[in-house]
């Protein structure tokens, strides 16, 4: 079966499919297991490689170039005390993003596979998204937080994964639909007929 990445807006019930689908398919889903492999490799701790992707947002473009010599010797030059540069970033999840694709049978989870793998045969990308209301609405039911609040998270989220994808990947705009194979609206499709409809391109994809 075709290897699937998943590109999800906040409140868009990304999570909750994305379980569904390797519980269905019999996948693994590469998310937070990505976030450690990529902080392992680096010879950072977790907390730098969350602290790098929330840096994004605060940033116009890419900086920090002083460490990249470190990391062509090897990675794990670096101190766990230092932070984490841009290009060892990108250069250690490009890597690993092809390496778990090359394993098979996974669900891979933002941090750009969408782009990373967009050449790869037999690899379905998809997009899942809402409107702002109903992802506010979503927020406040699960979190029991004011619409103010939801709000809010929902424009900080969706500026630090535009940022993060315009800084690895040449400016490229992540929720430009060249991107993907299957765009689908959560507030209009149901999470069930969602997954089926994955299943089905997969399916499809896999058959090439």
């Amino acid at each position: 079966m075709a290897v699937i990445t998943l590109s999800r807006e906040l409140g868009s019930e990304g999570d909750a499919i994305a379980d569904a689908l390797c519980q269905q398919l019999g996948y693994r889903r590469i998310d937070k297991e990505m976030l450690s492999e990529i902080a392992a490799r680096a010879g950072v701790d977790v907390e730098a490689v969350l602290a790098m992707e929330r840096s994004f947002a605060r940033r116009a473009r890419l900086v920090s170039t002083e460490m990249t010599s470190l990391y062509r010797k090897s990675p794990t030059a670096f101190d766990k005390r230092l932070e984490l540069d841009d290009k060892t970033y990108a250069d250690i999840v490009r890597k690993t993003l092809e390496e778990y694709a090359a394993e098979g049978n996974v669900v891979i989870v933002g941090r750009g596979g969408q782009i990373v793998l967009s050449n790869r045969p037999g690899t379905l990308h998809v997009h899942l998204f809402a409107s702002v209301e109903t992802r506010i609405q979503r927020l406040v039911a699960r979190y029991g937080i004011s619409e103010g609040e939801a709000r809010r998270r929902i424009a900080d989220a969706d500026e630090e994964k535009r940022q993060a994808i315009r800084h690895m990947y040449n400016n490229v705009e992540w929720k430009n639909l060249r991107h993907y194979h299957l765009a689908i609206n959560t507030a209009v499709i149901p999470p069930a007929t969602a997954i089926q409809m994955i299943v089905t391109a997969a399916e499809a994809v896999d058959r090439g």
